[in-house]
């Protein structure tokens, strides 16, 4: 029995510590503080990053002293229902700051079933090896030369045929090749992916190709009775809830259609037409393409899509994983209105392991670049790169993949391809902090400055504001109190947005801490009981652990303030903070009155962005207040304390942050 099974329920107590230059592992205890502070998941993982990194945070992301962390929650291999996911953290190769990326599937349940909470992963072997954990026995650093050179699909396959019914979490070509936005591809039940910030890339230049785990059993809650109780509460509630319904049936593609009215196509330079959006009818996919679809572990929702192209230049394509992002940047950004087609882009984006969002962001700005004159076929290798050209854009993914050629411009951030392709081009390729992400700026504001102030760079993941950009008014008024502004909720509105922006950069944190998924919970939020607020979230909490869930959302707090701390020692200030490239005509809002002044006032930052001495030691972080007072990136302007924010909120569990 690993250290730590005993004293806790929810976690495991342990750390796995590799080190892939000397070919060792070790075991640690998970820190006491760690779970008080910080709760787990992605909140330990981002503490975890900075404690590894704090004296030396210039070092470059590919430097074997970038630490490569997988961290998985409380709630996960336990019996609450869609506990099953995981967070990966590292210093970021796409956009040289904070980075992490979270998925689902079977892999984190594997983990915490052999006994461990997090794996922090040092160094750099000298030729290409797997981590292989399987419970109760040694971890291993095996060999794994053979596997260089194959997808994530084959590796998979080849892994199980070696060791037998296991999970992996492993890369593919494009990782291999340190593409800045390479993926790690997890499971062979639900393929799952971890994506955006490119930590495929950190595996890649550590040289390993994959981690297995081989595991079974159950986490152990500390009331069992309350956590069976609770447990099928929500998994009554998802299974049978409209919204949860809905993504059974469709998956995310369901974004595409209930944003069509704000979608732009070709780079963003042209709205969406009628006949553009019946390409991508969903009735269409689920009657044509769609063959089923998969759960990850202890999910009722399902809404991972299968699908098979039956027939056309396609035929005998198929796959287990299609995303709004597959569509969105795989398909209208590009100019390629077919399913099919788009369909087979998704499929070679996951097999090379890489993220098909930047990706299709990159090539928008080479098509944008063409179509203006300033690049020619014989600059990109003899591609000719224009809108809806699917064998141009295949062909492209595969060199980019490789670094061939042009490609090796195209495995870059949006702003290093800019610069790459020479003047003029730099407006066409949008970005924040170097992570490209479609939002407009004057539809859905609260997502305009979500998207900008976000850690990990141009993001809808990290505090997805969906209370205000619906108009949420129950959950605005649980938050903030009954006597809030009317315009709180109209999303086209400046009006309040940056209070609901900081809240729920918390309230996703939580969710991420502890190893939940966002989309059964925003789809139990909008659609149907029960509201889920931090309240809720701390009984589950407490039911699957046994401790006072009063203060998760200060954890929470914690854990987002390491992260902009972290940021802040990469430079990162208010200059970073929005939008950069074209603008399309649209004026950035993020300046107006609500928007990014008041998110900082919430958020307990300087009006330059930098974090304050008075917010960090509000909740327990005077070494960290200490740390970047170091290095001149402190502020010591005062800002309203959070029991002072919250004052009037009505939600049991944030008030208890005023009693700390």
């Amino acid at each position: 029995m690993k250290s730590g099974e005993k004293k806790y329920s929810g976690w495991r107590g342990t750390i796995l510590r590799v080190d892939l230059t000397n070919g060792t592992t070790r075991e640690e205890a998970l820190p006491e503080h760690y779970i008080e502070g910080y709760i787990g998941g992605a909140g330990v993982n981002a503490r975890l990053l900075y404690d590894e990194l704090r004296d030396n945070p210039s070092v470059d992301a590919l430097d074997p002293a970038n630490p490569l962390i997988f961290g998985c929650g409380p709630l996960v291999g336990t019996e609450f229902p869609c506990a099953s996911r995981f967070t990966v953290t590292a210093k970021s190769p796409l956009t040289g700051i904070f980075g992490d990326t979270n998925a689902g599937g079977f892999f984190p349940v594997r983990l915490k079933q052999a006994g461990y909470d997090h794996i922090v992963i040092m160094g750099r072997s000298e030729k290409p090896v797997v981590l292989r954990i399987e419970k109760g026995k040694k971890p291993e650093i095996i060999d794994a030369a053979d596997l260089w050179g194959l997808d994530t699909y084959e590796t998979d396959a080849r892994l199980h045929q070696r060791y037998g019914d296991c999970e992996t979490a492993r890369i593919g070509v494009a990782g291999e090749n340190l593409v800045r936005y390479a993926n790690i591809v997890s499971g062979t039940k639900r393929i799952s992916t971890n994506g955006r910030t490119g930590l495929g890339c950190v595996m890649g230049s550590k040289n390993l190709k994959a981690v297995i785990v081989k595991a079974s059993g159950m986490v152990p809650c500390a009331d069992a009775d309350a956590a069976k109780k609770i447990s099928k509460r929500y998994r009554d509630a998802w299974f049978k809830g409209p919204g949860t319904s809905l993504k059974r049936q469709y998956g995310t593609l369901t974004n595409f259609s209930q944003i069509a009215d704000h979608t732009r196509v070709k780079n963003e330079q042209e709205p969406l037409t009628k006949e553009q959006l019946d390409a991508y009818d969903l009735d269409l996919f689920t009657g044509t393409y769609k063959t089923g679809q998969t759960a990850c572990y202890g999910c009722p929702v399902a809404c991972t899509q299968k699908w098979e192209v039956r027939e056309g230049p396609y035929k005998g394509d198929k796959g287990d994983k299609v995303e709004y992002g597959h569509l969105l940047s795989l398909g209208p950004h590009i100019g390629i209105f077919n399913f099919a087609a788009m369909l087979h882009l998704a499929d070679i984006a996951n097999r090379l392991g890489m993220d098909c969002i930047q990706f299709g962001f990159n090539t928008g700005v080479v098509m944008e670049c063409v179509q203006r004159g300033l690049l020619a076929s014989e600059a990109t290798g003899g591609i000719d790169v224009k809108w809806g050209d699917v064998v141009a854009v295949e062909t492209l993914m595969l060199r980019t993949a490789r670094r061939e050629g042009f490609g090796d411009a195209m495995a870059e951030n949006a702003p290093t391809l800019a610069s790459r392709i020479g003047s003029g081009a730099v407006q066409y390729g949008f970005h924040t902090k170097g992570m490209s992400f479609p939002y407009s700026c004057t539809f859905a504001l609260p997502m305009s400055l979500a998207s900008s102030v976000a850690t990990r760079g141009g993001d809808h993941l990290k505090g997805h504001p969906f209370a205000a950009i619906i108009g949420h008014t129950e959950m605005l008024e649980k938050m903030f109190g009954a006597g809030i502004p009317e315009e709180i909720g109209d999303h086209f509105s400046p009006v309040a947005k940056g209070r609901v922006v900081w809240w729920q950069e918390n309230y996703k944190m939580i969710m991420d801490c502890l190893g939940i998924c966002f989309l059964a919970v925003i789809n139990s939020d909008v659609w149907c009981d029960p509201l889920i607020m931090v309240h809720e979230l701390g009984e589950m909490y407490e039911a699957i652990t046994g401790r006072d869930p009063s203060r998760i959302f200060t954890s929470a707090e914690r854990a987002y303030q390491i992260e902009r701390c972290f940021n802040a020692l990469q430079g990162i200030t208010r200059a970073d903070d929005t939008r950069k490239g074209t603008m399309r005509g649209e004026t950035n809002p993020i300046e107006l009155p609500g928007m990014l002044d008041e998110y900082y006032e919430y958020r307990g930052c300087s009006a330059d962005g930098l974090p304050t001495r008075k917010r960090l030691e509000e909740i327990g972080l005077k070494d960290v207040a200490d740390d970047l007072a170091r290095y001149s990136k402190l502020s010591e302007e005062q800002r309203p304390s959070i029991a002072e924010l919250m004052s009037h909120s009505t939600d049991t569990a944030q008030r208890a942050v005023s009693a700390e």
